[in-house]
């Protein structure tokens, strides 16, 4: 009889007195079957260890075993100290289906699974090991087999990619010609009525290819995981008027009626990307006008559905059989006998459109009766009424034309290019316009000319546009000038990254001429900007003020002028440093500082003492500063120094809080802070959906008076309410301090131990949430939080227990700091409370959103974890 017991709970496994069935059973197994013990004997149980590890049965000893080669799966050599067995037998850790490799000269590499557990022998009471081993060398092949296919696939999906972005170039730059010229001629009104007609046509046809061409790019960027979408809560009706206004013209033609049944009295908003959206309804339209009857009709509707709305395009065209309406969203699929032009491309792009948006497509069509083309879209959460970006900012006096006068150089090889920009700009008085041929040439005539903007082709023969443009920017003479580049390559990775460089704007070849003077007009009078995704607001100011969004604020080509000429200097005073918020905040305000010609004098670090902050800030003072942006660590305490500051004339932006009886206007410029209710919502609504909608859950929030961690707690907290009735709130706790978190969570888990989830009110002492925790043994436990700190995120991509969390734009918010002091010492008028959106962060957009809300690349340790999953 063998007697063992199994894992730390000491399951008691006997097997008796069948000797031979027992034998019989562990001979039928495929895997080998070993008993380590801790006196390291070793003793196998069926007759497979020669089969898998290459050593005969009654050589099977811990001296032998020890001697063969392993690895690890990515190549690396494994100690025999490390083997699963080995640390099962000394530490007690089971093991499941871990992968080694035992290196044979002969053979190459045997791929084996291993799977061990405690074992306790009764008998003598001596611990040992059971463990089980599998050769899965095969699968390993299949599997290397399937990963070189797919690496091969991808590979070749990139070069496509690459050979379309370049034929794309190839494309647009004759395309600059035709289309830029003939937009010219469609403006003149010396031409005739035919002279017109011919102009119309060569647009038509110019819009059609340049049409196609990006239809195809986008499908490629699909295919290739380039295609990025940028989510935001969009009023469906406006974009359904815009596109029936574009539209309209077509039908006419046809004599076709638009019905419009949208509701005009209710607002219909929902989560998508603006531009996609319009792409999509745009193609679904123009689908159903050129494939319906003279006389026909398009009807367009929506309604809602449990958390979708759904959006109708029907036609009484000519419709489609069942097996034509199966296979209309394939690539390239073109429906027999039609007479209208196309390639198939459209309905595959608005497919795929819909899906990248979180949305479904369908089709229900009747042959001779007309066609129904169905989507879908998110709903956002019901949230708390709000002002929407945009809404209710300050008026900016209007450029006058008339009297601000700026020169241009546009540096460009190709003369067709040089005439058609030239020509464009004639039509602006307050424009003068400089020509270059080559880089050597450009360099020199910024240089030597007083030149206002550049217009850079990227693609010349003596001097790559990125060359030339480190060189301007190096030059003290011309370090300051705004740079435009203008260029064929219209791929989405090409354009960012060229903005990223820190060119000012970016103009795709073949140029809209409309478009084109937007860009520069904007260009010019709005150089310093927010490059900030449009979200609802849902915070309000510590007086109750409406949001104004950051993206609105600006400082212009004068503007900038106004403040280099003065010298201005400025002081930063944080609460704290010690963390990816602070510092990346830290980073928004000194290069948009440095981007707008204030020096920082001082950066000060507070350590959450109040005391000290007063004492920064004296000494802040003796430095004479124009400016000082600050993050009061007490709003009470603080509040006299900073009215002091105030009273000397020193202009105060403040950061997520207000010292107690300073006013707007008055003492200080703005306070600017993340959407912290918005924040505060989607770590609400993640909590909610990681626990099914149900359990027991706690809150730590910021036990100090401070306006924006406020926001975030009530938020949180009233989300949960009104929202999800079977979620209750069973503790609460107060921290001061990051370093107070780990206290808090093991005093609410210690009281509540049915506890599922976790709100803490930021990031650094959500590590500690997670350290109490672990050592409460609660590896159930959901927890979500506000920022991006490493630790937490790391957290996250590894599945353990942070789930998700609403992030703040600590650099933008730094930027929108900078400005606001730049509108303070030219005395523009300033909105009294300003704020960024929110951001909600999960596993699958982490990468992403890491990129926004610090203006870098995540960390290599984040990066590689994501990789190598």
């Amino acid at each position: 009889m063998h007697d063992y017991s199994f894992g730390r709970q000491g399951i008691k496994m006997e097997i008796t007195p069948n000797e031979n069935l027992y034998k019989e059973v562990l001979q039928t197994m495929s895997e080998c079957v070993i008993i380590h013990k801790k006196s390291g004997r070793m003793i196998a149980l069926n007759e497979n260890v020669e089969k898998v590890l290459g050593i005969k049965s009654d050589l099977l000893t811990e001296a032998n075993v020890s001697k063969l080669d392993y690895v690890k799966e990515d190549g690396s050599s494994l100690p025999y100290s490390e083997l699963p067995g080995i640390i099962t037998l000394e530490q007690g850790i089971p093991f499941h289906d871990y992968v080694l490799g035992v290196s044979d000269r002969n053979n190459g590499t045997k791929w084996l699974s291993i799977t061990s557990k405690p074992l306790k022998l009764h008998k003598d009471g001596e611990q040992a090991a059971l463990v089980t081993i599998s050769d899965i060398t095969e699968r390993k092949k299949m599997e290397q087999t399937i990963l070189q296919a797919k690496e091969a696939a991808e590979k070749a999906n990139l070069t496509k990619s690459d050979f379309l972005s370049k034929m794309s170039h190839e494309l647009r730059t004759p395309l600059n010609g035709i289309l830029g010229f003939a937009q010219l001629l469609e403006i003149d009104e010396t031409l005739n009525e035919e002279q017109q007609d011919f102009v119309q046509e060569i647009l038509s046809g110019g819009k059609h290819l340049l049409s196609l061409i990006n239809d195809i790019l986008d499908l490629s960027r699909i295919d290739t995981g380039q295609l990025k979408v940028s989510i935001e809560e969009v009023d469906l009706l406006t974009i359904i008027n815009e596109c029936i206004h574009i539209v309209q013209p077509l039908a006419m033609k046809k004599r076709i009626t638009i019905h419009n049944q949208m509701d005009h009295s209710q607002t219909v908003t929902v989560l998508a990307d603006p531009i996609r959206l319009k792409q999509i309804l745009l193609n679904l339209l123009d689908n159903a006008i050129k494939y319906n009857r003279e006389d026909g009709k398009v009807m367009i509707f929506s309604y809602m559905k449990q958390n979708e709305a759904v959006i109708h395009i029907a036609d009484t065209g000519v419709g489609l059989s069942v097996e034509e309406y199966q296979k209309v969203f394939v690539p390239f699929y073109r429906i027999k006998g039609t007479q209208e032009e196309g390639t198939g491309i459209g309905l595959s792009l608005v497919k795929q459109l819909v899906q990248v948006m979180g949305g479904k497509i369908s089709v229900t069509s009747k042959k001779g009766i007309g066609s129904d083309f169905c989507f879908r879209l998110p709903l956002p959460y019901e949230l708390k009424a709000a002002m929407q970006w945009g809404e209710e900012v300050i008026d900016l006096p209007a450029k006058n034309g008339k009297t601000d006068h700026y020169c241009l150089l546009y540096v460009e090889d190709n003369q067709s290019n040089l005439n058609l920009v030239m020509s464009i700009l004639k039509s602006e008085p307050s424009y003068t316009i400089l020509t270059a041929r080559s880089g050597k040439e450009g360099l020199e005539l910024a240089k030597t000319e007083k030149v206002d903007l550049i217009l850079l082709d990227l693609n010349l023969p003596d001097i790559h546009g990125f060359e030339l443009f480190d060189r301007l920017k190096k030059d003290e003479n011309t370090k300051d000038i705004v740079i435009i580049a203008v260029s064929a390559n219209a791929m989405p990775h090409d354009i960012q990254h060229t903005l990223n460089k820190g060119f000012d704007n970016y103009v795709i070849k073949p140029i809209n001429v409309k478009g084109f003077l937007t860009t520069v007009n904007e260009t010019l009078t709005s150089t310093i900007n927010q490059n900030i995704p449009e979200r609802k607001i849902l915070s309000t100011g510590p007086y109750g003020e409406e949001a104004v969004s950051a993206k609105t604020l600006q400082l212009s080509v004068k503007d900038l002028k106004q403040l280099k000429d003065k010298k201005y200097k400025a002081a930063i005073s944080m609460h704290y440093t010690d963390n990816d918020w602070s510092r990346s905040q830290v980073e928004g305000l000194k290069a948009t500082f440095k981007k707008i010609g204030i020096e920082v004098v001082a950066v000060t670090d507070a350590q959450f003492n109040w005391e000290k902050q007063v004492e920064d800030i004296e000494n802040i003072l003796e430095l004479k500063p124009d400016i000082i942006v600050g993050i009061p660590v007490d709003p009470e305490k603080t509040s006299n120094t900073f009215q002091v500051a105030s009273r000397t004339g020193v202009h105060l932006v403040f950061i997520d809080n207000v010292p107690k009886g300073l006013l707007p206007t008055r003492d200080y410029v703005s306070i600017v802070s993340a959407d912290n209710y918005g924040n505060g919502s989607e770590a609400a609504h993640i909590m909610a959906e990681k626990l099914s909608y149900k359990g027991k859950i706690g809150v730590i929030y910021h036990a100090a008076d401070f306006f924006a961690t406020k926001q975030r707690t009530e938020s949180f907290e009233n989300m949960i309410m009104k929202h999800y009735p079977n979620i209750k709130i069973v503790d609460r706790r107060g921290i001061v301090g990051p370093y107070e978190g780990e206290i808090a969570a093991t005093s609410m888990l210690t009281k509540n131990k049915d506890l599922a989830g976790i709100f803490v009110v930021w990031s650094d002492p959500a590590e500690g949430v997670i350290a109490a925790a672990r050592k409460a043994g609660a590896d159930h436990l959901v927890i979500t939080t506000i920022d991006m700190g490493v630790n937490v995120v790391l957290e996250m991509v590894k599945d353990g227990l942070i789930k998700g969390l609403g992030a703040q734009l600590p650099y933008q918010q730094g930027v929108a700091e900078a400005i606001l002091a730049g509108y303070a010492l030219i005395g523009k008028q300033a909105p009294a409370y300003v704020a960024v959106p929110p951001l909600r962060v999960t596993k699958e957009n982490v990468l992403d959103a890491w990129k926004l809300v610090y203006n870098e690349e995540a960390p290599d340790v984040i990066k590689r974890f994501i990789t190598n999953e």
